[in-house]
């Protein structure tokens, strides 16, 4: 039986929840002749289309799609501690940090206590008395971990929304400047200039962000310290002096000082945004089994929602759309301020200024204010660090045509009969949007890549990138 006779929904963009349909076709042109002919087109296929993934790093919209995501994701932070992908084996042995960086506190939140991980819950906050809004200003609960009253604020009234929304905002900002700080602290301690530094050894990171019950995004960062050899890309061992011990430490200082201006509403001076005071800080062992375990706890947050029930995975058009999803209290919240904070043109336009943002149609506050403001990737990467997602789909989408081309028994050959990737041939592709989701009886024919349509561009994730 050929694939497409198949009735099975597996067969649509690789099992795709949400899958893009996109029409058009792909030219191959002949570098020397300028000769044009059609290598592929979507006007033979049932509705004229092709289904591509919607490469959704989100559960709740796509688990196929989110699980490719995380297996891409833990594998650009594994090779970035074992080698591999261009990588050289060496870069195992290289100082490493894990570091998780955590937000302030804007108010007494509920959460869940215990002696040690895993242990018996605790009294949640042992405190008497009541707030200055007249409420309990302690908890005597023991939480358990899937009680809904974690991360919400004990008093509402107490919760500095506003607070949060900005340090969400400037969050990326505040990891720039740590990291354009460390760098300088580093060059300090060692005696040398930045420029001398920068001669000698290189810093590279990958970071994973994790939205917390509370509304606040804390980052998981991995950092990794190499050699600078004969080449700029070539990644040598780090000298001696260079320890992880001593990249800790003046990470430590730096953490402690570091902070960026940001406007504030109400106070004209307007506010520092900081660090938080729990910061974990720890030396990665040399092997594949102590890097696995790194990526694979960054991976596990990379396909989780804002919020569990996934109403926050696409955008907050206006107040009246927010009206009309069932969200908890707090999470409403969160989404208010930052509609009521960028409903204030010009303090809109000043926070983006500080955010380092591009103005664009909307203030960042309402774009992200289904992320509580938070504008930035949910992972990226140094780009020395390891391969990319780039590189992993289209390793993928080759394996794909190949097989089809062994399959069919022609070969991987272009529209010329050259072997495919021929330096003569240009592949030019014209694709426009056709909808999402699967047109009912639709199947593509055997061996079209669901990564994208040959010789084309692929497509990113629904809400404009593959890591948001």
């Amino acid at each position: 039986m050929t694939a497409q006779a198949l009735p099975d929904d597996r067969l649509v963009a690789g099992g795709c929840s949400a899958p893009i349909r996109l029409s058009g076709h792909t030219d191959h042109v002949d570098r020397d002749t300028g000769r044009t002919r059609r290598a592929y087109s979507s006007a033979g296929l049932p509705g004229g289309v092709v289904h591509v993934r919607c490469n959704n790093r989100r559960e709740t919209v796509c688990p196929t799609c989110s699980q490719t995501y995380k297996r891409d994701a833990r594998r650009v932070v594994l090779t970035g501690l074992t080698g591999g992908d261009g990588l050289p084996e060496g870069v195992g042995g290289h100082p490493a940090l894990f570091v998780t960086l955590t937000a302030p506190s804007f108010g007494p939140v509920h959460s869940r206590r215990s002696r040690g991980k895993g242990g018996d819950a605790r009294a949640c906050r042992p405190r008497r008395g009541l707030c200055p809004h007249g409420r309990p200003a302690g908890c005597h609960a023991r939480h358990g971990d899937g009680d809904r009253k974690l991360g919400t604020p004990l008093c509402p009234e107490c919760f500095d929304y506003t607070g949060a929304v900005l340090w969400n905002a400037l969050l990326p900002t505040l990891w720039k400047a740590t990291r354009d700080r460390l760098e300088s602290a580093v060059a300090a301690a060692s005696g040398r200039s930045v420029a001398a530094l920068r001669r000698e050894l290189r810093i590279t990171f990958a970071k994973a962000a994790e939205m917390q019950a509370r509304g606040l995004v804390h980052l998981h960062v991995v950092i990794r310290v190499d050699g600078r050899g004969a080449s700029p890309d070539q990644i040598v061992a780090p000298p001696a002096w260079a320890s992880a011990d001593l990249i800790a430490d003046c990470l430590r200082d730096v953490l402690g000082d570091v902070a960026v201006s940001a406007p504030h509403p109400t106070d004209p001076a307007g506010t520092a945004v900081r660090w938080g005071a729990q910061i974990d800080i720890r030396a990665i062992g040399v092997g594949p089994d102590d890097g696995g375990r790194v990526a694979n706890y960054l991976a596990k947050y990379l396909t989780k929602s804002v919020t569990g029930s996934g109403l926050l995975d696409r955008p907050v058009r206006s107040l009246a759309h927010l009206a009309r999803l069932a969200l908890d209290p707090h999470a409403r919240r969160m989404v208010e301020t930052c509609w009521t904070l960028g409903a204030d043109e010009q303090f809109a336009a000043a926070l983006d200024d500080a955010a380092g943002r591009q103005h664009g149609r909307l203030p960042g506050l309402l774009r992200w204010s289904h992320a509580y403001g938070f504008g930035g990737h949910w992972i990226t990467k140094s780009r020395r660090y390891s391969t990319t997602f780039g590189a992993l789909r289209g390793a993928r989408r080759t394996f794909a045509r190949t097989v089809a081309a062994v399959a069919s028994a022609r070969g991987l050959l272009d529209a010329f009969g050259r072997p495919d990737g021929d330096p003569r041939t240009i592949a030019v592709g014209s694709w426009t949007y056709a909808g999402r989701g699967r047109a009912t009886g639709d199947h593509p024919p055997g061996g079209l890549s669901p990564e994208g349509p040959p010789g084309g561009t692929g497509t990113g994730e629904g809400d404009g990138s593959a890591g948001r």
